[in-house]
């Protein structure tokens, strides 16, 4: 969980910073004021992901089911980051940031929330999710950084196609990694911290 939440949220920093970029440079429409389209954007990102986290939530209690789920989020992730990185125009780019933002970043960051309550105990789930917390800002800005240095090196097509490669190479680690199954009863215990 270090390892994917120290990847992920360097790729995550890297598509919250160049997403707006990419949608201009893509022809974003200026008229009404571009604020408009990016709040409306942002309201759709918002339904998505209470629909997907709903989804979510009815299944979390079976089996190994946090592990996939954080898992096909990120792969979900790499395939929007990719449709950003390629879209040909801003509405497929917007598909991309859709993917992105609204579902997959969502889900990583509840599911992965949910995975690591089940498996710590009360004693030190709270120095766990610090722990974590480290991880995360590790990840914006050593990954960030460096997505970033690319992108100015290259192009920001190119820095969005490799935070989708970091997308796709935690999706395996995570999969890889099959630790024995944490009895679902606890699941429910800590879900309502982080369902809305």
């Amino acid at each position: 969980m270090f390892a994917a939440t120290f990847l992920v949220n360097g790729a995550g920093e890297v598509f919250g910073r160049l997403y707006a970029t990419r949608l201009v440079a893509l022809g974003w429409p200026s008229k009404p004021d571009p604020i408009v389209w990016y709040t409306a954007l942002g309201l759709v990102t918002l339904l998505a992901a209470a629909l997907v986290l709903r989804l979510v939530e009815a299944r979390i209690d079976g089996a190994g089911v946090a592990r996939r789920s954080y898992a096909a989020a990120c792969a979900l992730g790499a395939v929007g980051l990719l449709v950003l990185a390629r879209a040909p125009n801003g509405a497929t780019a917007a598909v991309g940031v859709l993917l992105v933002g609204g579902i997959s970043l969502t889900v990583i960051r509840v599911v992965g929330a949910i995975w690591v309550n089940r498996r710590t105990s009360n004693e030190v789930r709270a120095t766990v999710h610090s722990f974590l917390a480290q991880a995360e800002y590790l990840g914006e800005i050593i990954v960030g950084f460096s997505l970033a240095v690319f992108a100015r090196a290259t192009t920001v097509s190119a820095a969005l196609t490799a935070a989708a490669v970091v997308l796709v190479a935690t999706t395996v680690m995570v999969l890889r990694h099959n630790t024995a199954t944490v009895p679902a009863r606890d699941a429910r215990q800590h879900q309502s911290h982080y369902m809305p």
